[in-house]
């Protein structure tokens, strides 16, 4: 294996891209680089070229990915796209990912039980909405929809109390009006099914049933 190519990221940190037989193989810093005497033309024996990707690098992924979930909770898919973005090779990142599975520091479904929660406590959508709003940051629809489930949403709840918060202090008599808190409660992600009921129940409390 030769090395036929060494070029500085143009990210700011400090890292060079390998180039192996014409073909993109890892990044290092430069004391990395020095230290193996990683050199255009030179040589790279097969054992050193597996310690390399096997302990130094998986290494670093390995570090990316923990500093990055030393945060807050990611996704998978988030996980996946850091590592991407820090150009580690697919190698790496699955063998990192297996890892981060395996020793639940990545949990879609835990993930999304504590999103509802937080959902419902400052922002409430619909079932629909959390569903969608999951499945933008990776999660598997089988996964969202198992949590939501599991959650045991009172849905109809939550859709009374954004009306009652929307209508505070006004005056909502007309079908346009009516209209409009429909439509408020379908961007929220409620079914008609969980509206209608809520809006009925509005207009007899205001004495328009």
């Amino acid at each position: 294996m030769t090395v036929t190519d060494i070029k500085k990221q143009k990210k700011d940190n400090g890292k060079y891209s390998v180039y192996i037989d014409g073909q993109y193989a890892f990044s290092l810093i430069a004391q990395d680089i020095e230290y193996f005497k990683i050199k255009i033309g030179n040589e790279i024996s097969q054992s050193v070229y597996n310690y390399i990707v096997e302990t130094v690098v998986y290494i670093k992924a390995q570090d990316t990915a923990l500093k990055y979930l030393g945060y807050k909770m990611r996704t998978e898919k988030e996980v996946r796209i850091k590592l991407e973005q820090s150009d580690f090779s697919n190698d790496v990142i699955e063998k990192v990912m297996e890892f981060l599975l395996k020793y639940n520091y990545v949990n879609d479904y835990e993930y999304s039980m504590a999103f509802i929660r937080q959902c419902l406590k400052i922002n409430p959508l619909g079932s629909y909405g959390i569903c969608q709003k999951l499945r933008s940051y990776g999660v598997k629809s089988t996964t969202a929809e198992k949590a939501i489930a599991d959650s045991e949403i009172d849905e109809y709840f939550y859709a009374k109390k954004l009306i009652d918060k929307k209508t505070a202090g006004k005056t909502f008599n007309s079908d346009a009006d009516f209209k409009k808190l429909q439509d408020f409660l379908l961007r929220r992600g409620y079914s008609y099914d969980i509206i209608k009921p809520v809006i009925d129940e509005y207009k007899s409390n205001s004495g328009q049933i």
